[in-house]
């Protein structure tokens, strides 16, 4: 890998992600580089209208990253970018991998891949289901202002009896799979199926889909199903980013992972 390169890369990604102009010596800080490395990169960038210089002599990104990150966004489709992640994470599982989006209170099974295994779950591409009491629902539900999850709790229906019908119970677990970056479905749409899903966010750092696992609870339980928790939200992540989503959206499952909160991955 050419250092120079990726040097110049991680630069402008820091002033694309940072809410302010940078200057030299808060750029070499955050990149471990010496100031006269920094500004040498800063120099290129600018010539090649990559960034450019404000008046207080600090650094921001120019549009030129806008104009080609849309260039190359508008060549590919949700799905044609997600569909290799979904491919890698039936690899990993051997379980049913979705992906989901919110129409109103409903989730909408946009893509799926079918589990190999001789007993899985199933799912109707384009089928819709309850987001209170299936993974993907309640994960996207967990990005919702309260006061539309107090909307949607005002009429519920209790499938099973695991299903979450105290709105004050699913705002509590709704803080905590918006602080872990994932949430579980155990048992609480159809009491024979368990799943676990993540959250893909887009570039304004808006939840617009996610993507999670089912299985039955005949063979996977919850304990085991967490176990994939890690790899989930790192596929959810790595699609994130590739549609533009701030660093920032990741800090506080980045925070929680680290103080020991997230499952082992695969």
């Amino acid at each position: 890998m050419d250092k120079t390169v990726a040097k110049a890369f991680a630069l402008l990604e820091e002033l694309a992600q940072s809410d302010r102009p940078l200057g030299v010596s808060e750029l070499s800080e955050r990149l471990g580089l010496g100031k006269s490395n920094v500004h040498r990169l800063l120099q290129t960038l600018i010539s090649l209208k990559y960034a450019r210089q404000t008046p207080d002599s600090s650094y921001v990104a120019s549009l030129r990253m806008w104009e080609m990150g849309h260039q190359i966004f508008s060549n590919f489709s949700f799905r044609d970018i997600v569909k290799p992640y979904m491919r890698r994470l039936a690899e990993l599982t051997n379980e049913t991998v979705h992906l989901s989006e919110m129409d109103g209170f409903e989730v909408v099974y946009v893509d799926k891949i079918e589990s190999k295994e001789p007993v899985r779950t199933y799912t109707q591409l384009g089928g819709r289901a309850p987001a209170y009491c299936v993974a993907t629902g309640k994960i996207q539900m967990a990005y919702l202002p309260q006061e539309d999850i107090r909307r949607c709790y005002e009429t519920v229906n209790q499938f099973t009896p695991h299903t979450i019908t105290d709105v004050e119970a699913f705002c509590r677990q709704a803080a905590e799979n918006r602080e872990r970056g994932y949430a579980v479905n155990r048992g609480e749409w159809r009491s024979d199926v368990i799943g676990l899903a993540a959250p893909i966010a887009d570039s304004s750092g808006d939840v617009v889909a996610a993507i999670g696992l089912s299985a039955p609870a005949s063979r996977v339980d919850v304990k085991k199903m967490e176990r994939y928790a890690e790899t989930v939200t790192g596929f959810a992540r790595d699609i994130s980013q590739e549609l533009g989503c701030p660093r920032s959206f990741f800090l506080t499952q980045q925070a929680h992972n680290e103080t020991g909160g997230a499952s082992q991955s695969l």
